[in-house]
């Protein structure tokens, strides 16, 4: 009896699965750089230089491929979280900072901001950024999507060493994540 009653669970299991539901997957990243001290006047324009964000495919991420997710199984992606952080040396901020812009872009599709941030306070190593909803789905199943910073301020006072940390959550099919392992 207790087999017959696993045996439906797990057939019941299989098939709200395989019926469409839309399933949940996060994806956490994090890159580093360093951002070299300057004189007072130089400015600090363009980009952060994090070379692990120009040109990510999150298709190929180890948390959908354990789970057998194609790029055609993925139906919503949304950046849930994206922050900076002054890591060395210590006691250092972001206050050299005045505004940063993160963008996505991919071929065919237009330049969307994803996150941004105006407010660089002094004493605090930490900033959350604002997000826009963005769905981002067109862009991750693409080719090549390409995430671009845009920051204004001063350079540190001090070589500085900066983590962006990201996370997105990838809304997947059932049958994807079933037709995989």
């Amino acid at each position: 009896m207790r087999q017959s009653i696993a045996v439906l669970l797990g057939i019941g299991c299989l098939a709200s699965a395989c019926s469409g539901k839309l399933l949940t997957i996060r994806i956490s990243e994090e890159a580093e750089t360093q951002i070299e001290k300057g004189t007072i006047l130089e400015d600090l324009v363009g980009d952060l230089g994090f070379a692990d964000f120009i040109a990510m495919d999150l298709t190929q991420s180890t948390e959908l491929q354990n789970q057998g997710v194609e790029p055609g199984d993925i139906v919503d992606v949304r950046l849930e979280a994206f922050e900076l952080e002054a890591t060395a040396p210590d006691g250092a901020d972001l206050s050299f900072l005045s505004s940063m812009a993160v963008s996505v872009e991919a071929d065919g599709l237009p330049e969307e901001t994803v996150a941004e941030a105006a407010a660089f306070p002094e004493g605090q190593p930490l900033v959350v950024f604002e997000r826009p909803d963005v769905d981002l789905t067109d862009y991750v199943t693409s080719q090549a999507m390409t995430l671009n910073t845009e920051v204004s301020g001063t350079r540190p006072d001090e070589d500085t060493t900066v983590i962006a940390r990201f996370t997105v959550a990838v809304g997947v099919t059932g049958q994807g994540v079933v037709s995989g392992r």
